[in-house]
């Protein structure tokens, strides 16, 4: 569990790589599974959701995760493209 701030809610990316397999939330609000072996490693988060001021995140982690950091990303990785 942690803590950010953001002056204006805005839609940001929540990077998982470095996690181990579980599930994040911002706000309370759900955003999705995460799994070491992907294939996304970064979770959406709508703008709607971030609050201006201090924003919680959780982690609920399912392995050991070498990394506790929750670091938030401009763009989405979403895993090998497909052709």
């Amino acid at each position: 569990m942690g803590a950010f701030e953001r002056d204006l809610p805005t839609d940001l990316f929540l990077d998982t790589a470095g996690w181990g397999s579980g599930f994040a939330f911002v706000n309370g609000f759900f955003l999705g599974r995460y799994d070491r072996t992907g294939p996304q490693r970064t979770l959406y988060v709508p703008a709607p959701v971030v609050r201006a001021g201090e924003n919680t995140v959780v982690a609920l982690e399912l392995a050991d995760a070498p990394r506790s950091v929750a670091r938030f990303v401009a763009d989405a990785d979403l895993g090998p493209l497909e052709e």
